[in-house]
This record gives C-alpha cells, structure tokens and sequence, in this order.
C-alpha cells in the first residue's frame, strides 16, 4: 500500500495468483470511478481517491429542499425568518463562504450553504443557537440527494418524487 493512495501489483509472469488477479480487478474497477485517479508507477498503480468535499481544499456544500404543502402563508413567513436568523448566525462564523435560500415551484424551497471546510460546517451545525432552531409545523423536507448534506432534524421527510 502506498501513502495516500492503493498501489496495486501488475504480474509480470504468465501466470497471476489469485491474490494478484483481484488486485488488478480492483485496480480497474477502481479507476473507472470518476473523478478518481490513477496513475501507473513502474510496474504498479496507484489508485488516488477524489478529493473529499471540504477536506481536501474543496469547499463542503450542503443542500436542502423543503415544501410546506398547504402554501400556508404564516408558515412560510416564518420559515423564511427562520432561514434568514440562521443566515446571520452563519456570517459570524469562521468558514462562512455563501448561503441561499431558493424558492422553487409548488412552495418548494431550496437552502444551499457553503463552508470552507467540512468542520466548519459541524461547528456551525453543533453551535448553540443553531441547535435551539427548529423550523415550524407545517414544514416538511426531501433527503438530501448527495451524501454530504444532513437532513432537519424534527421536519418530517418526504420520498423523493
């Protein structure tokens, strides 16, 4: 194994063990993952995992899409207050980039946050203030479609249309 990445033997001989085998078996299934990378090093490949959002010099971005059903104006009013006092706390905090909220159709609205790094983002989301803010009855969320982004907690969860 080599830092930072999985070097994978190629067999010179005719005959490959079946360790070996399955290394290369590996090796391809492995560089064929996009955005991965790999690269040959004598008789070697050393297979680089992408760079992991918010850890690896990339910004962490999380994305959550909410819909208040009824189109309750109050709930929505205060949904959106919400969002903007969290709006304010995020501005206070080191590893801030950019937030917005999106409203979409049919009463859908989307809240994108980016952070420079992955931890600055958990700071923010184990804060005190943020943890005391919950969003109103009436509101309801979809999971995050990436694995980066957590869902509200106590906002119920809609399956995806």
């Amino acid at each position: 194994t080599a830092r930072g990445g999985l070097a994978l033997p190629h067999s010179k001989p005719k005959t490959m063990s079946a360790f070996a085998a399955v290394q290369v078996q590996v090796a391809a299934v492995v560089a064929a993952r996009a955005p991965a990378k790999a690269t040959r090093r004598g008789s070697s490949v050393v297979v680089r995992a992408a760079p992991k959002p918010g850890v690896d010099g990339r910004p962490y971005t999380a994305s959550n899409t909410f819909i208040v059903p009824d189109g309750d104006a109050a709930i929505v009013q205060r949904f959106q207050e919400e969002m903007a006092a969290r709006q304010a706390l995020m501005k206070t905090l080191p590893g801030f980039t950019s937030c917005k909220l999106t409203a979409g159709s049919g009463n859908e609205f989307t809240f994108e946050q980016e952070w420079t790094t992955k931890q600055a983002y958990e700071d923010y989301m184990n804060h005190p203030q943020r943890r005391k803010s919950h969003l109103a009855a009436g509101i309801y969320q979809y999971m995050p479609k990436d694995k980066w982004s957590v869902p509200e907690n106590f906002t119920p969860i809609l399956p995806r249309k």
